[in-house]
């Protein structure tokens, strides 16, 4: 019985500390909301289109990336892109521009917002799965990680994307734990998570292709019957929600496709590191989903001219994404370079000791699977390395767990039956 109070006390004692977690990320990221001005917030490369389709909407334009803010290559004459970025990211600037007088701030706040409930999601996740003490070190890796806090404070989708790949991270394990405890109405959990990766698409396209990764673990897994069920009813949610997009895309470009960026990625890909070639420009009066087809060909026959070249630069795409250096380039602003250290190295360290200790593997198996698959992405398309801050929630989760565990003060979720794998 004396073991009861002293239970209880440092149950309170872990409450108190994720309370004061929460608030502190929350503190964090809207004191730089108000500090930052809007013109930093727009530094990097990729703001200004977002901006560009942004001011496009709140003019009665639509959704389109006028000729003139394209970066890059030339457009053969195209005009506007209708279909270059995904819409989410340029309605949520619209939105603000709107209805605030100071969108940009607006827009800073919101994201603010995103990352305190991304906060949230991990401390939950954590707890569930491995007690209140796994929540607080996962927690203070997301709390104390400068990137996820500097990066509130800029006008790209990497926070609320963070937000809405750590819900559908949450909405999977919380669907293999009803699987894995005999539930029926687990489907539930596959279809929410199946909307919450379509939020996930709507600010980034590469999101949508984590149903393929997804679909093989569940078929790898002893469960698979029910496994590949409700993958099947997350990716109908997936598409009826994206079903309005794709119908807009065949109207406007002619094809339904979710972006026409895909082709010119993957050419930039093939370029060697550090080459400076000049980039092949389709012809005069191709059309937006003409330019994609030209590059996506040119892309083809590099690495069919190649291949062990461009798998040889394959590492050098995934170590640009995972390197724990300076991840903002240029427009890194007043973070120093070792930011980036004290950003993954942490993190990354304790995922990799919880997943040597945790014992339930389907578990460690899911959490992975958004890193895994954006490394995935990046070795193949060029991409920018902030994309692996929208999946440290998840290493951050698997870094708490690994800390509780050692420390022996966590708890297994779910029974060992045997089953989960």
């Amino acid at each position: 019985m004396s073991d009861e109070p002293e239970r209880d006390s440092q149950q309170r004692s872990a409450r108190l500390l994720l309370s004061a977690l929460v608030a502190l990320g929350l503190l964090a990221r809207l004191t730089l909301a108000f500090v930052m001005g809007g013109s930093h917030a727009a530094r990097p490369a990729e703001s200004a289109e977002y901006l560009a389709i942004a001011r496009s909407v709140a003019e009665g334009g639509g959704l389109v990336l006028p000729a003139a803010s394209t970066a890059g290559p030339a457009d053969g004459g195209a005009g506007a892109d209708a279909a270059r970025h995904m819409p989410g990211y340029p309605l949520i600037l619209a939105a603000a521009k709107a209805a605030f007088d100071a969108p940009d701030r607006a827009v800073l706040i919101f994201q603010s917002l995103c990352g305190g409930a991304t906060l949230i999601v991990v401390i939950a996740m954590a707890g569930r799965l491995a007690g209140l003490w796994a929540a607080v070190a996962a927690g203070a890796l997301l709390t104390f990680d400068p990137y996820q806090v500097y990066v509130s404070a800029q006008m790209v989708p990497v926070v609320p994307m963070g937000l809405a790949l750590a819900a559908v991270t949450a909405l999977i394990v919380k669907f293999f734990e009803s699987v894995s405890k005999g539930a029926r109405q687990g489907w539930v959990w596959a279809a929410l998570a199946g909307l919450a990766l379509a939020a996930a698409t709507y600010l980034e396209a590469w999101a949508a292709g984590f149903v393929l990764p997804a679909g093989l673990a569940a078929l790898a897994s002893k469960q698979r019957r029910r496994l590949l069920t409700g993958w099947a009813v997350a990716v109908a949610a997936l598409l009826v929600a994206l079903a309005p997009w794709l119908i807009r895309n065949a109207v406007e470009v002619g094809a339904p496709v979710l972006t026409t960026d895909t082709g010119l990625r993957l050419y930039e890909g093939t370029i060697p590191a550090g080459d400076r070639p000049d980039v092949a420009a389709p012809p005069q009066g191709v059309d937006e989903v003409g330019r994609c087809v030209f590059y996506l060909r040119h892309a083809a026959a590099a690495i069919a001219e190649a291949p062990a070249s461009w798998l040889g630069r394959a590492p050098h795409r995934v170590g640009r994404l995972w390197a724990p250096g300076s991840i903002t380039g240029a427009a890194g602003g007043p973070l120093h370079p070792a930011a980036g250290y004290t950003s993954l190295l942490p993190t990354a360290a304790l995922a990799l000791v919880g997943l040597a200790v945790y014992r339930r593997r389907g578990v460690t198996l899911w959490l992975l699977l958004a890193p895994v698959y954006v490394t995935l992405v990046h070795g193949i398309l060029a991409g920018p390395a902030s994309d692996r801050l929208a999946v440290m929630p998840s290493l951050a989760v698997l870094g708490g767990i690994g800390v509780a565990t050692l420390l022996g003060r966590g708890k297994q979720a779910i029974p060992n039956n045997g089953s989960e794998h």
